[in-house]
Protein backbone atom coordinates (compact mmCIF):
# COMPACT_ATOMS: atom_id res chain seq x y z
CA UNK A 1 0.00 0.00 0.00
CA UNK A 2 1.22 3.32 -0.88
CA UNK A 3 1.47 5.94 1.56
CA UNK A 4 0.37 9.29 0.58
CA UNK A 5 3.18 11.57 2.35
CA UNK A 6 1.30 14.85 2.95
CA UNK A 7 -0.97 12.71 5.43
CA UNK A 8 1.81 11.77 7.54
CA UNK A 9 3.72 15.31 8.05
CA UNK A 10 2.30 17.40 11.11
CA UNK A 11 2.44 20.64 12.68
CA UNK A 12 5.96 20.02 13.21
CA UNK A 13 7.67 17.87 10.75
CA UNK A 14 7.45 18.06 6.59
CA UNK A 15 7.81 14.18 5.71
CA UNK A 16 7.83 14.28 2.09
CA UNK A 17 10.57 17.24 2.29
CA UNK A 18 12.62 15.35 5.02
CA UNK A 19 12.41 11.98 3.08
CA UNK A 20 14.45 14.52 0.04
CA UNK A 21 17.05 15.87 3.09
CA UNK A 22 17.92 12.19 4.11
CA UNK A 23 18.22 11.13 0.78
CA UNK A 24 20.70 13.70 0.04
CA UNK A 25 22.54 13.33 3.42
CA UNK A 26 23.41 10.05 2.93
CA UNK A 27 24.73 10.56 -1.21
CA UNK A 28 26.72 13.11 0.40
CA UNK A 29 28.36 10.35 3.44
CA UNK A 30 28.85 8.19 0.22
CA UNK A 31 31.44 10.87 -1.16
CA UNK A 32 33.76 10.76 1.98
CA UNK A 33 35.07 7.63 3.23
CA UNK A 34 33.93 6.48 7.04
CA UNK A 35 37.66 5.71 7.52
CA UNK A 36 38.49 9.53 6.58
CA UNK A 37 37.03 10.29 9.40
CA UNK A 38 37.35 7.72 11.80
CA UNK A 39 40.07 4.67 12.50
CA UNK A 40 39.61 1.28 12.23
CA UNK A 41 36.70 1.55 10.28
CA UNK A 42 35.45 -0.63 7.42
CA UNK A 43 34.26 2.03 4.34
CA UNK A 44 32.39 -0.49 2.86
CA UNK A 45 29.30 -1.11 4.44
CA UNK A 46 27.07 -4.88 4.16
CA UNK A 47 23.52 -3.13 4.13
CA UNK A 48 22.07 -0.13 2.60
CA UNK A 49 18.77 1.47 3.82
CA UNK A 50 16.09 3.03 1.76
CA UNK A 51 13.20 5.16 3.93
CA UNK A 52 9.70 5.93 3.63
CA UNK A 53 7.45 7.15 6.67
CA UNK A 54 4.34 5.01 7.31
CA UNK A 55 1.35 5.97 9.19
CA UNK A 56 1.32 7.84 12.10
CA UNK A 57 1.01 6.02 15.60
CA UNK A 58 -2.32 6.64 17.40
CA UNK A 59 -0.27 8.76 19.70
CA UNK A 60 2.92 9.90 20.23
CA UNK A 61 5.04 7.07 21.93
CA UNK A 62 8.42 7.08 23.52
CA UNK A 63 10.72 4.19 25.73
CA UNK A 64 8.02 1.31 24.62
CA UNK A 65 9.15 -1.89 23.28
CA UNK A 66 7.92 -3.17 19.92
CA UNK A 67 7.94 -6.72 18.85
CA UNK A 68 7.41 -8.81 15.67
CA UNK A 69 4.74 -11.62 16.19
CA UNK A 70 3.52 -12.73 13.24
CA UNK A 71 1.71 -10.69 10.67
CA UNK A 72 1.85 -8.08 13.66
CA UNK A 73 4.16 -5.52 15.39
CA UNK A 74 2.63 -5.36 19.06
CA UNK A 75 3.87 -1.83 20.59
CA UNK A 76 3.55 -1.70 24.06
CA UNK A 77 4.97 -0.24 27.71
CA UNK A 78 6.63 3.32 27.64
CA UNK A 79 5.16 6.82 27.84
CA UNK A 80 1.77 7.17 25.35
CA UNK A 81 1.84 11.20 25.43
CA UNK A 82 0.74 13.44 26.41
CA UNK A 83 -2.13 11.82 28.71
CA UNK A 84 0.72 8.90 29.79
CA UNK A 85 -1.97 6.63 29.42
CA UNK A 86 -1.60 2.37 29.82
CA UNK A 87 -1.64 1.90 25.99
CA UNK A 88 -0.74 -1.17 23.55
CA UNK A 89 -1.27 -1.42 19.97
CA UNK A 90 -0.81 -3.80 17.15
CA UNK A 91 0.34 -2.28 13.78
CA UNK A 92 -0.35 -4.47 10.75
CA UNK A 93 2.30 -4.82 8.57
CA UNK A 94 0.29 -5.53 5.61
CA UNK A 95 -2.51 -3.64 5.84
CA UNK A 96 -0.40 -0.68 7.63
CA UNK A 97 -3.35 0.30 9.84
CA UNK A 98 -2.90 -0.04 13.73
CA UNK A 99 -5.46 -1.76 16.10
CA UNK A 100 -5.36 -1.19 20.19
CA UNK A 101 -4.79 -4.27 22.29
CA UNK A 102 -4.80 -5.01 25.70
CA UNK A 103 -2.09 -2.85 27.96
CA UNK A 104 -0.47 -4.94 30.53
CA UNK A 105 -1.44 -5.76 33.43
CA UNK A 106 0.93 -2.80 35.31
CA UNK A 107 1.52 0.93 34.33
CA UNK A 108 4.80 0.64 33.02
CA UNK A 109 6.14 4.24 31.86
CA UNK A 110 9.61 3.79 30.37
CA UNK A 111 9.65 0.09 29.94
CA UNK A 112 12.88 -2.33 29.33
CA UNK A 113 11.81 -5.22 26.80
CA UNK A 114 12.19 -7.52 23.85
CA UNK A 115 10.89 -9.80 21.71
CA UNK A 116 12.01 -13.21 20.34
CA UNK A 117 9.25 -13.38 17.73
CA UNK A 118 6.82 -15.84 19.67
CA UNK A 119 7.01 -13.89 22.82
CA UNK A 120 7.37 -10.21 23.89
CA UNK A 121 8.75 -9.76 27.14
CA UNK A 122 8.48 -6.09 29.58
CA UNK A 123 11.04 -5.90 32.26
CA UNK A 124 10.33 -3.38 35.40
CA UNK A 125 10.19 0.14 34.44
CA UNK A 126 9.81 3.69 35.51
CA UNK A 127 6.69 2.69 37.31
CA UNK A 128 6.27 -0.93 36.92
CA UNK A 129 8.47 -1.70 40.03
CA UNK A 130 9.91 -5.28 40.05
CA UNK A 131 7.21 -6.60 37.49
CA UNK A 132 7.56 -8.71 34.39
CA UNK A 133 5.22 -10.00 31.90
CA UNK A 134 5.14 -12.05 28.77
CA UNK A 135 2.79 -11.26 25.91
CA UNK A 136 2.67 -14.32 23.44
CA UNK A 137 0.62 -15.81 20.63
CA UNK A 138 -3.01 -16.65 21.07
CA UNK A 139 -4.79 -18.43 17.40
CA UNK A 140 -7.16 -15.67 17.42
CA UNK A 141 -4.09 -12.71 17.85
CA UNK A 142 -1.74 -11.42 19.88
CA UNK A 143 -1.93 -12.28 23.90
CA UNK A 144 -2.53 -12.99 26.79
CA UNK A 145 -0.21 -11.15 29.26
CA UNK A 146 1.30 -13.64 31.78
CA UNK A 147 3.29 -12.95 34.63
CA UNK A 148 7.35 -13.96 34.57
CA UNK A 149 8.96 -14.42 38.13
CA UNK A 150 9.55 -10.91 39.59
CA UNK A 151 12.99 -9.33 39.90
CA UNK A 152 14.53 -9.51 42.89
CA UNK A 153 14.34 -6.63 45.64
CA UNK A 154 17.97 -5.62 45.53
CA UNK A 155 16.47 -2.04 47.20
CA UNK A 156 15.46 -0.80 44.55
CA UNK A 157 11.79 0.30 43.08
CA UNK A 158 12.77 -0.72 39.92
CA UNK A 159 14.67 0.13 36.75
CA UNK A 160 14.46 2.37 34.25
CA UNK A 161 16.75 3.15 31.15
CA UNK A 162 18.09 -0.56 31.12
CA UNK A 163 18.29 -3.03 28.75
CA UNK A 164 16.76 -6.13 28.19
CA UNK A 165 17.93 -8.88 26.02
CA UNK A 166 17.48 -12.21 24.92
CA UNK A 167 19.18 -15.41 23.65
CA UNK A 168 15.83 -17.40 22.91
CA UNK A 169 14.80 -20.25 24.64
CA UNK A 170 17.46 -19.96 26.90
CA UNK A 171 18.33 -16.53 28.35
CA UNK A 172 16.00 -13.38 29.44
CA UNK A 173 18.87 -10.46 30.69
CA UNK A 174 18.43 -7.01 31.96
CA UNK A 175 21.04 -5.15 32.84
CA UNK A 176 22.79 -1.21 33.47
CA UNK A 177 19.87 1.21 33.38
CA UNK A 178 18.71 3.65 36.79
CA UNK A 179 16.62 3.30 40.02
CA UNK A 180 13.17 4.72 39.31
CA UNK A 181 12.07 7.64 41.32
CA UNK A 182 14.77 9.58 40.42
CA UNK A 183 15.53 11.52 38.01
CA UNK A 184 17.75 10.28 35.17
CA UNK A 185 20.55 13.17 35.84
CA UNK A 186 20.37 12.78 39.41
CA UNK A 187 24.05 11.61 40.54
CA UNK A 188 25.26 9.33 43.67
CA UNK A 189 23.24 6.65 43.18
CA UNK A 190 24.71 3.25 43.11
CA UNK A 191 24.75 1.26 40.32
CA UNK A 192 21.91 -1.15 39.38
CA UNK A 193 22.84 -5.27 39.29
CA UNK A 194 22.90 -7.00 36.35
CA UNK A 195 20.52 -10.19 36.23
CA UNK A 196 19.69 -13.32 33.91
CA UNK A 197 16.37 -15.35 33.96
CA UNK A 198 16.71 -19.11 32.51
CA UNK A 199 13.68 -19.35 29.88
CA UNK A 200 14.44 -23.28 29.74
CA UNK A 201 13.93 -24.25 33.33
CA UNK A 202 10.52 -24.54 34.85
CA UNK A 203 10.17 -22.48 38.12
CA UNK A 204 14.08 -20.80 37.43
CA UNK A 205 14.19 -17.25 39.29
CA UNK A 206 16.60 -14.16 38.44
CA UNK A 207 19.88 -14.93 39.39
CA UNK A 208 22.96 -12.30 39.28
CA UNK A 209 25.15 -12.24 36.45
CA UNK A 210 28.30 -11.28 36.23
CA UNK A 211 28.52 -7.35 36.35
CA UNK A 212 28.46 -5.44 33.31
CA UNK A 213 32.31 -4.10 32.84
CA UNK A 214 31.61 -0.47 31.83
CA UNK A 215 30.27 0.30 35.27
CA UNK A 216 27.11 2.38 36.25
CA UNK A 217 25.49 3.47 33.03
CA UNK A 218 22.10 3.88 31.29
CA UNK A 219 20.62 4.06 27.91
CA UNK A 220 23.20 1.28 26.26
CA UNK A 221 22.72 -0.31 23.26
CA UNK A 222 23.07 -4.17 22.50
CA UNK A 223 21.70 -7.21 21.11
CA UNK A 224 22.14 -10.94 21.12
CA UNK A 225 23.36 -13.55 18.40
CA UNK A 226 24.93 -16.23 18.35
CA UNK A 227 24.58 -17.16 21.51
CA UNK A 228 26.29 -14.27 22.97
CA UNK A 229 24.91 -10.55 24.43
CA UNK A 230 26.77 -7.23 22.50
CA UNK A 231 26.78 -3.89 24.23
CA UNK A 232 27.33 -0.61 23.18
CA UNK A 233 28.21 2.80 24.46
CA UNK A 234 25.58 4.05 27.01
CA UNK A 235 25.66 7.06 29.30
CA UNK A 236 25.90 8.40 32.90
CA UNK A 237 25.49 11.75 34.32
CA UNK A 238 29.05 13.71 35.76
CA UNK A 239 27.63 15.56 38.80
CA UNK A 240 30.62 18.40 38.19
CA UNK A 241 29.04 18.90 34.27
CA UNK A 242 25.85 18.59 34.89
CA UNK A 243 26.36 21.58 37.50
CA UNK A 244 27.92 23.76 34.76
CA UNK A 245 25.75 22.94 32.18
CA UNK A 246 22.70 23.85 34.23
CA UNK A 247 24.39 27.47 35.44
CA UNK A 248 25.37 28.31 31.57
CA UNK A 249 21.83 27.31 30.54
CA UNK A 250 19.92 29.36 32.73
CA UNK A 251 22.36 32.34 32.58
CA UNK A 252 23.48 32.53 28.94
CA UNK A 253 21.47 29.30 27.31
CA UNK A 254 24.75 27.80 26.67
CA UNK A 255 25.29 23.96 27.05
CA UNK A 256 28.23 22.09 28.58
CA UNK A 257 29.35 19.14 26.54
CA UNK A 258 26.86 16.25 26.55
CA UNK A 259 24.72 18.53 28.73
CA UNK A 260 26.23 17.27 31.77
CA UNK A 261 25.50 13.63 31.11
CA UNK A 262 28.57 12.30 29.14
CA UNK A 263 28.31 9.33 26.24
CA UNK A 264 30.65 6.46 26.15
CA UNK A 265 31.69 4.67 22.96
CA UNK A 266 33.31 1.52 25.08
CA UNK A 267 31.49 -1.73 23.89
CA UNK A 268 31.62 -5.73 25.36
CA UNK A 269 30.40 -9.33 24.57
CA UNK A 270 28.71 -11.52 26.94
CA UNK A 271 29.61 -14.87 27.44
CA UNK A 272 26.21 -16.54 29.19
CA UNK A 273 27.82 -19.80 29.51
CA UNK A 274 31.11 -19.01 30.84
CA UNK A 275 29.45 -16.11 33.02
CA UNK A 276 31.84 -13.48 31.96
CA UNK A 277 32.65 -10.40 29.74
CA UNK A 278 35.00 -9.44 27.55
CA UNK A 279 35.94 -6.12 25.32
CA UNK A 280 35.47 -5.47 22.04
CA UNK A 281 36.48 -2.46 19.36
CA UNK A 282 34.78 0.70 20.68
CA UNK A 283 32.70 2.57 18.81
CA UNK A 284 34.43 5.00 16.91
CA UNK A 285 31.79 7.83 18.29
CA UNK A 286 30.30 7.81 21.89
CA UNK A 287 26.13 6.44 21.37
CA UNK A 288 23.69 6.07 23.93
CA UNK A 289 19.70 6.02 23.79
CA UNK A 290 19.80 4.37 20.46
CA UNK A 291 18.22 0.43 19.86
CA UNK A 292 20.27 -2.22 18.25
CA UNK A 293 18.98 -4.80 15.52
CA UNK A 294 20.44 -7.82 14.84
CA UNK A 295 20.75 -9.32 11.04
CA UNK A 296 21.23 -12.40 9.36
CA UNK A 297 22.95 -13.71 13.17
CA UNK A 298 25.94 -11.76 11.85
CA UNK A 299 25.22 -7.72 11.89
CA UNK A 300 23.91 -5.32 14.57
CA UNK A 301 22.36 -2.19 13.41
CA UNK A 302 22.81 0.92 15.86
CA UNK A 303 20.36 3.14 15.58
CA UNK A 304 21.44 6.22 16.64
CA UNK A 305 22.00 7.85 19.12
CA UNK A 306 24.62 10.60 19.80
CA UNK A 307 25.19 14.12 21.46
CA UNK A 308 25.01 15.66 17.62
CA UNK A 309 22.06 17.47 17.24
CA UNK A 310 20.11 16.86 13.75
CA UNK A 311 17.64 19.55 11.69
CA UNK A 312 14.71 18.64 9.80
CA UNK A 313 12.15 20.66 8.09
CA UNK A 314 9.57 21.29 10.83
CA UNK A 315 8.99 23.69 13.90
CA UNK A 316 10.42 23.21 17.31
CA UNK A 317 8.15 24.67 20.59
CA UNK A 318 9.74 27.54 22.65
CA UNK A 319 12.88 27.55 20.25
CA UNK A 320 13.97 30.17 18.02
CA UNK A 321 15.18 27.74 15.72
CA UNK A 322 12.65 27.47 12.80
CA UNK A 323 13.59 23.57 12.60
CA UNK A 324 12.59 20.12 13.49
CA UNK A 325 15.46 19.42 16.35
CA UNK A 326 16.11 15.93 16.87
CA UNK A 327 19.38 13.94 18.53
CA UNK A 328 21.96 11.65 16.62
CA UNK A 329 20.66 10.05 13.16
CA UNK A 330 23.46 8.32 12.03
CA UNK A 331 23.09 4.72 11.99
CA UNK A 332 26.60 2.06 12.41
CA UNK A 333 26.70 -1.44 11.55
CA UNK A 334 28.45 -3.74 14.07
CA UNK A 335 30.12 -6.66 11.86
CA UNK A 336 29.87 -9.26 14.73
CA UNK A 337 33.11 -11.79 12.95
CA UNK A 338 35.09 -8.73 11.87
CA UNK A 339 34.89 -6.68 15.04
CA UNK A 340 34.53 -3.64 13.41
CA UNK A 341 32.06 -0.69 12.52
CA UNK A 342 30.83 0.42 8.91
CA UNK A 343 28.70 3.33 8.14
CA UNK A 344 24.94 2.77 7.11
CA UNK A 345 23.79 6.48 6.62
CA UNK A 346 21.32 8.33 8.70
CA UNK A 347 17.55 7.81 9.40
CA UNK A 348 14.95 10.36 8.38
CA UNK A 349 14.63 11.17 12.17
CA UNK A 350 17.14 11.54 15.15
CA UNK A 351 14.74 10.38 18.47
CA UNK A 352 16.00 8.31 21.19
CA UNK A 353 14.06 5.96 23.01
CA UNK A 354 12.95 4.55 19.92
CA UNK A 355 11.48 1.09 19.63
CA UNK A 356 12.82 -0.03 16.44
CA UNK A 357 12.26 -3.57 15.17
CA UNK A 358 13.40 -5.81 11.93
CA UNK A 359 11.53 -8.45 10.06
CA UNK A 360 14.37 -9.48 7.79
CA UNK A 361 13.55 -7.42 5.20
CA UNK A 362 12.67 -3.78 6.72
CA UNK A 363 13.34 -1.69 9.80
CA UNK A 364 10.51 -0.24 11.59
CA UNK A 365 11.14 2.78 14.03
CA UNK A 366 8.01 3.88 16.12
CA UNK A 367 7.68 7.66 17.84
CA UNK A 368 10.84 7.83 20.43
CA UNK A 369 12.26 11.11 22.11
CA UNK A 370 13.18 14.19 19.67
CA UNK A 371 15.24 17.68 20.84
CA UNK A 372 12.15 19.50 20.99
CA UNK A 373 9.02 20.20 23.17
CA UNK A 374 5.94 19.06 21.01
CA UNK A 375 3.98 16.06 22.50
CA UNK A 376 5.79 16.88 25.48
CA UNK A 377 9.25 15.94 23.79
CA UNK A 378 7.59 12.85 22.14
CA UNK A 379 6.65 11.74 18.20
CA UNK A 380 4.15 9.81 16.44
CA UNK A 381 6.22 9.03 13.45
CA UNK A 382 7.04 5.43 11.85
CA UNK A 383 10.04 5.50 9.85
CA UNK A 384 10.66 2.45 7.68
CA UNK A 385 13.73 1.31 6.18
CA UNK A 386 13.88 -1.53 3.17
CA UNK A 387 17.27 -3.24 3.81
CA UNK A 388 19.59 -4.33 0.80
CA UNK A 389 22.76 -6.29 1.39
CA UNK A 390 25.73 -7.07 -0.21
CA UNK A 391 27.32 -10.37 -0.44
CA UNK A 392 30.54 -9.94 -3.17
CA UNK A 393 29.33 -8.80 -6.43
CA UNK A 394 25.60 -9.64 -5.62
CA UNK A 395 23.25 -7.11 -4.43
CA UNK A 396 19.72 -8.33 -3.30
CA UNK A 397 17.37 -7.56 -0.64
CA UNK A 398 16.82 -9.92 2.65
Amino acid sequence: MTIDQATTSTDWRDDEKNLFIVAELNRAYDQVPFSHEYEGVLDDCPVTLTWEIGPNLPVAWKGGVAGIMGDDIALTGGLWMPSRANRAYAYHIAQQSYTEMPPPPFETAYTQGICDGENLYIVSGRAAGQQVARLGRASNGLGPWNALPALPDAGYRGWWLGLVAIIPGKWLFILTGHPTGTPSETAGQDRMPDYRLRLDRPGAQWEPMAPYPGGKRNLVCGGATGGKLYVFGGSRSNGVMRAIHQTLAQKFMVSAPYNGVPHYRDAFCYDPAADHWHPIRSLPFPMAGGAGLVLRDRYILLMGSSETKSLRVGKSRSSSDPHWRGYGDLILCYDVLQDNYARVGVMPYGVATCPWVCDGRRVYGFGGEPAHGFNENTENVLQIGTLTFKDGDQTYTS
